[in-house]
């Protein structure tokens, strides 16, 4: 089972990543401690040139996470069922994968066993006039109609076969969130994001706790990673470099509010190995560590990738 972190843990962590990727993010390297609940903010403190605090907020979208995390369940869901002992099942010589859209409707544990034997019996069939298949285009079939397989129109809203010699892995896959998107909204997320700071800090109440922090300095970091990159949309063909300008410039438009002697944003994403293997690519590919200093100057780090 995976460990389940509280929030001063992922902050923690996040803070020791951008520590062991840009040592000296700050102007030299500095030692940081984490402020005890209830008496945070800043969320760190440092005392190694003065006192400066550190805050933290998450570059995310939290009203598109929880629909996409439904939508992931779903597909959990799916792949525990069909994926279980598939070696035994019908295994295909005409296609070499099938990826599944998976409906909106949870899968109920009395319909497991049924949608199973469904998907095998449709795919058998599928597979036996690939050749010939009206609906083949190229090496693809896109099916969403499955007339005669209840539990398959119930549950599953197409499955896509692609076509080619059988690979040896599992052939079963899902799709993930895909279809038009905006992708505007990831720097609209980072302006709100930045919004929302500046907003809690420059309350009369919040402003007197941060006098009797006696701070020499206060500095916020805006952080993206896993989350912003699995349930959000994405930010492409935008690059970070553009986000993180437009973040700077909404910064600097709000010289009234603002209440940050130094704001950056920091994105980190490991990459899959495993997947990049599957598919030929070298280990490290799709790694992320990218941090850009919104304000008092716009600066891309040099090392961000």
């Amino acid at each position: 089972m995976a460990a389940v972190f509280t929030h001063d843990q992922r902050e923690q962590a996040v803070l020791s990543d951008l520590l062991a990727s840009f040592p000296d993010f700050a102007g030299q390297p500095l030692s940081w401690e984490k402020v005890p609940d209830g008496h945070d903010p800043p969320d760190f403190m440092s005392v190694t040139r003065g006192r400066i605090g550190l805050e933290m907020v998450e570059w995310l979208d939290g009203q598109q996470m929880g629909p996409a995390k439904t939508r992931e369940a779903r597909r959990i869901d799916v792949l525990r069922i069909l994926r279980a002992n598939w070696r035994a099942e019908h295994s295909p010589q005409n296609f070499r994968a099938a990826f599944i859209d998976v409906g909106e409707k949870k899968i109920v544990p009395g319909d497991e066993a049924g949608l199973r034997k469904e998907f095998f019996e449709f795919a058998a069939a599928v597979d036996r006039i690939w050749l010939t298949h009206p609906d083949r285009i190229g090496m693809a079939l896109n099916v969403q109609n499955f007339a005669g397989y209840p539990l398959m129109q119930k549950y599953i809203g197409s499955v896509r076969y692609l076509g080619g010699q059988p690979h040896g892995f599992c052939w079963i896959d899902v799709q993930g969130d895909g279809g038009a998107y905006d992708p505007g909204v990831a720097a609209e997320t980072l302006e709100q994001a930045l919004d929302k700071k500046l907003t809690d800090y420059s309350t009369a109440d919040r402003q007197t706790h941060l006098r009797a922090q006696c701070l020499t300095e206060l500095y916020l970091l805006v952080h993206g990673g896993f989350n912003a990159y699995a349930y959000n949309s994405p930010s492409a063909p935008f690059s970070l470099e553009t986000i993180a300008h437009r973040g700077s410039d909404f910064y600097a438009a709000h010289a009234q509010r603002r209440v940050f002697d130094r704001v950056w944003l920091f994105d980190a994403l490991d990459s899959a190995d495993d997947i990049n293997k599957l598919f030929g690519y070298p280990a490290g590919y799709g790694r992320v560590r990218f941090l850009a200093q919104l304000w008092p100057s716009f600066l891309i780090y040099a090392g961000s990738n």
